[in-house]
């Protein structure tokens, strides 16, 4: 299935930037690039396994060779008494067929259409978890809030904590004022779907736009972590609760963990160092540095 949605192009689907809903984006392509060699195979069997379990007696001796015309033959013969979600009739050419949805189905559709999507979505999260157990946040990445959700919090704290200590970009070495610098998911944002404070670093904002999705290299863990050992030094001196809790539970560790330097930059580079590996395995750019170079590039686009 996974070869024939890939000659559709389905995976090649932006649903984030198009203009369209995503029903007619998908429909669109579909049109453009199907043809009768996929579509003889994915109604080869589609269409007859979600009918097979309310002909599930007639169905168990048979062979496999005709389970499919007997599907059709049932679903037909016992329409208006076993009510299956449709019926399938072969077109003169054999090549498609037709779907009939009953109508007491489609009525207990569309009266329990949230429960119904409610249950499908369920599902679906489970059966992806279960295929990456490695990767986290299964539900953030499936439905993507491609809006975000603002970081307005976060970067007053910052702003707090940049007005009492003096920090240099941890990329390029320069200061940061609060006019010049842009909040960085350290581990991309499209990779851990969350905005909690120990994955957030102020860098130069130009920095910020070079680095994208890239994962930064190892090297720079160290500034990362000890940059952090401050900030929540600065957290629990303010006794900020959101920004306290967010270390406590990832960390899984005690305030006097949080207190305790080294133990804290311990737990947290490791924590950072295993999200690197694993966003590695999924795909994403590795070993990203600053070059003087991107600066000049940027500052050329603009």
């Amino acid at each position: 299935m996974y070869k024939h949605l890939s000659v559709l192009s389905l995976l090649d689907i932006d649903l984030a930037s198009s203009s369209k809903n995503h029903f007619e984006s998908i429909t669109d392509k579909i049109s453009l690039n199907n043809n009768v060699a996929i579509t003889k195979k994915i109604l080869k069997y589609v269409p007859y396994r979600l009918l097979q379990p309310f002909f599930s007696n007639e169905l168990q001796e048979a062979d496999d060779a005709i389970k499919n015309a007997l599907t059709t033959k049932l679903s037909c013969l016992h329409f208006d008494d076993r009510y299956p979600i449709y019926k399938i009739e072969h077109c003169k050419t054999d090549k498609l067929v037709k779907l009939t949805i009953h109508a007491q189905w489609l009525q207990y559709i569309k009266q329990n259409f949230a429960i119904i999507s409610g249950w499908v979505e369920l599902n679906w999260v489970q059966y992806l978890q279960a295929k990456n157990p490695n990767t986290p946040t299964i539900t953030s990445k499936t439905w993507l809030d491609f809006d975000r959700i603002s970081l307005v919090k976060q970067r007053k704290f910052w702003d707090e904590y940049l007005e009492d200590n003096q920090h240099e970009c941890i990329f390029t070495g320069e200061i940061l004022t609060k006019s010049n610098y842009a909040l960085d998911h350290f581990i991309p944002w499209t990779y851990v779907a969350h905005n909690q404070y120990w994955n957030l670093i102020p860098i130069i904002s130009s920095c910020n736009s070079s680095k994208s999705n890239k994962l930064p290299n190892k090297t720079f863990i160290d500034s990362f972590t000890s940059t952090h050992v401050q900030v929540i030094t600065f957290a629990l001196k303010n006794n900020n609760k959101a920004v306290i809790e967010d270390y406590l539970c990832t960390l899984h560790c005690t305030i006097d963990d949080l207190s305790n330097e080294t133990e804290f930059k311990r737990k947290l580079a490791e924590l950072i160092a295993n999200l690197i590996d694993s966003a590695a395995l999924q795909g994403f750019e590795q070993n990203w540095t600053w070059k003087q170079s991107d600066d000049s590039i940027l500052q050329s686009e603009f």
